[in-house]
Parts: C-alpha cells; sequence; structure tokens
C-alpha cells in the first residue's frame, strides 16, 4: 500500500476517519437525548411546549436496544451477545419503535420496564463495584491513579442518578417534574464525562 492509498484512506480534517471506539460513540447520542430531554422537560413542567412521553420512553427503549444488540450492553452491566440477548434487543427495540408510532398503548409497560431497569442496574453495578472493596478493608491497597479514580467517582455517581431516575419513573407523581429535569439532564452530562475520561484511558 502506498503513502497515497493511506493518506485516502484516511481522508482529510472532518472527512478523515474518527478514531473513536462503537462502545464509546454509542454512549454520546445517549448523552445528547437525555441532555435534550431534560431541558425540553422544564418548558414542558412549565406548561409553554408540549410532550409526548411515549416517544421519550420509546427512543430510550431503541437506544438501549441498540446497544444491547451492538455491544451486549445492559442497564446491568456488559454481558456476551448471545442469542437470547439478542432476542431480548429485537423485542426491545420493537416495542420502543411501535411506541413512538403508536401512542398510549405501550406507555405504561415500558415505563415499569425502564423503571426496575434502571434501579436494579444502578443496585448490581453499585454492589459490585464496592462489595469486594468492603471484604479487602482491611488489606493494603495501592492507590489509584486520578484518572482511575475520576472514573469511579463518574460511574458511581451515573449508578445513583439511574436508581433516582428509575425511581421517579416509578412514582411520577412523588418527584417534582424540575427535579426529573434537573436528574436527566446531569445524567446526560455525567455521560459526556464519562466518554472523554474513556478516550483518555484509550
Amino acid at each position: 500500500m502506498t503513502p497515497d492509498d493511506l493518506h485516502a484512506k484516511d481522508g482529510f480534517g472532518f472527512f478523515g476517519e474518527a478514531s473513536l471506539p462503537l462502545s464509546i460513540a454509542l454512549v454520546i447520542p445517549v448523552g445528547v437525548l437525555l441532555v435534550l430531554l431534560g431541558l425540553l422537560l422544564i418548558p414542558v413542567n412549565l406548561g409553554l411546549i408540549p410532550f409526548s412521553p411515549d416517544g421519550q420512553l420509546g427512543l430510550l427503549l431503541v437506544i438501549m436496544a441498540i446497544q444491547m444488540l451492538a455491544l451486549g450492553e445492559t442497564p446491568m452491566g456488559q454481558y456476551k451477545r448471545s442469542w437470547l440477548l439478542i432476542v431480548i434487543g429485537i423485542v426491545f427495540a420493537a416495542m420502543g419503535i411501535f411506541s413512538c408510532i403508536v401512542p398510549g398503548i405501550l406507555t405504561g409497560v415500558i415505563q415499569l420496564l425502564l423503571a426496575i431497569l434502571n434501579i436494579a442496574g444502578g443496585v448490581i453495578l453499585l454492589a459490585k463495584r464496592f462489595l469486594p472493596m468492603l471484604h479487602s478493608a482491611g488489606d493494603p491497597a495501592a492507590p489509584l491513579p486520578p484518572i482511575l479514580k475520576r472514573l469511579l467517582v463518574t460511574l458511581t455517581v451515573l449508578n445513583v442518578v439511574a436508581i433516582a431516575f428509575g425511581i421517579s419513573m416509578l412514582l411520577p407523581g412523588l418527584v417534582p417534574g424540575m427535579v426529573i429535569a434537573g436528574i436527566v439532564v446531569i445524567n446526560g452530562l455525567l455521560l459526556f464525562v464519562l466518554v472523554s475520561i474513556l478516550l483518555k484511558l484509550g
């Protein structure tokens, strides 16, 4: 392969190939969705613009399905892309697409599903992260590098926010709408922080 071929493959400037792993690239649209959704919920709660909960829930479920199908990534962690996980991802995608097109039929089902997944995922990932630390609390451990500390803190806050988001969906009247909007925006911003940390580690 000649240098000219390499240059043609790499492209130039914005037309060059982006060195962005698929796992990180899929996090970015989720962050954009959550930040935009949280910001839009502010005028929604003030009664200034209409809101489609079916579209919101359906889109969240479709993006989750894409992550499951492409990477085996679920709210409860990453797993091998087995045929069972593929089938679940297809079912989730179908439910999300149906909810976006035909409102009012699957709203309650998807809301309950997302609430349970967010709460269970947050609790399970927190347990996986901190239970081993508690078991080895008396053992001397090497200090973590600053970037890994930031990653640990970011993941922990993301898990806590996911639990709070799940509770707000499970009990919609319990948490004020403006608080939910703040939770969603924080969740989206934290995903961008996570992307920046993962890019530095990569």
